[in-house]
């Protein structure tokens, strides 16, 4: 808020939750008290339809059959007209592709909610089972109601860590009994390398390599790509994954072509929740380019102070 105030062209944040960065101009524009758990509820329900962008308004809703969603190629990224008591009007610029009506929203309005009577904010505890939405003109879909109660105690932290390298290896097979050959040179593969790769993945890229299994489908497909990965320590070892599929070319099944490689340094993410009062917010002002730069140290005893833009 203090930011806000400063009237700064712009501000530069660390990661915040998403519905936040449009309930703070709300509370700015408005003059809504931050302990007014309703309103803030009613602010993140809006937020929480806007945060995904083209999601709202056909992207990620799409389905040609079923679902079709006009020029896509042109999709339209939403907007809000919000009012005073919190509730809005979600449309999209005219003339732009994608669509905004009740099935986008309310797809939306439910993505990522674990919990729809308590969806947890940095800022409220939102019940988006009071939410309503109503069709109210072409790609214009009104939105209100979202009750709330106390922020939660505790803020979510994502830690970064260094967590090895991960080797990838891909060849494809095609044309008649490609699954079969496909399959012979992932049991080669996992015969030379499960012994020195614990969490060796094998998949069939258009077969099985999404939800692990073909339920039992009988089609035999024309062609099929082996995909192979695991983690390892070192980039070294990493790459003997890939180095292992491109041999099969020459000593594994007939008619293997397009092997590629990759090793890739991983960053891990374990994301830990720590008491809010930890948390000292500091604003700094960057003079002529009006750029404000909000920081958020964070001070516990476990891990030391982390100072995060």
């Amino acid at each position: 808020m203090d930011a806000l105030k400063s009237n700064a062209d712009i501000i530069i944040t660390g990661r915040v939750a998403d519905p936040s960065l449009f309930l703070a101009p709300m509370i700015h524009e408005f003059g809504w008290p931050v302990d007014d758990y309703d309103l803030m509820a009613k602010g993140t329900v809006v937020g929480h339809l806007l945060e995904c962008a083209g999601q709202v308004t056909g992207g990620y809703f799409a389905d040609p059959v079923k679902k079709p969603v006009p020029d896509l190629d042109t999709l339209g990224h939403p907007f809000a007209d919000i009012f005073v008591d919190g509730s809005a009007i979600i449309s999209k610029v005219e003339g732009t592709g994608g669509e905004v009506n009740l099935a986008t929203a309310k797809e939306q309005l439910l993505y990522e909610v674990v919990n729809p009577y308590s969806y947890l904010t940095p800022d409220v505890s939102a019940d988006f089972t009071t939410v309503h939405l109503e069709q109210v003109g072409e790609n214009q879909v009104k939105v209100w109601g979202g009750t709330g109660k106390e922020k939660p105690p505790t803020l979510k932290v994502s830690v970064g860590y260094q967590a090895g390298f991960l080797g990838e290896g891909e060849i494809s097979y095609a044309g008649c009994n490609a699954l079969a050959r496909a399959w012979l040179a992932g049991e080669i593969i996992e015969k030379r390398c499960k012994g020195d790769f614990s969490d060796l993945r094998i998949d069939y890229v258009g077969v099985s390599s999404i939800h692990r299994t073909d339920f039992h489908h009988t089609i035999e497909p024309y062609e099929v790509r082996l995909w192979v990965a695991a983690n390892a320590p070192t980039a070294a070892k990493a790459a003997l994954i890939g180095e292992e599929v491109e041999a099969l070319y020459t000593n594994g099944p007939a008619g293997g072509g397009g092997a590629r490689k990759y090793v890739t340094e991983v960053i891990g993410i374990v994301s830990v929740l720590v008491d809010r009062q930890n948390i000292i917010p500091k604003v700094a002002f960057f003079g002529s380019a009006s750029i404000m730069v909000l920081r958020a140290p964070l001070h516990d005893s476990n891990y030391g102070s982390i100072n995060r833009i």
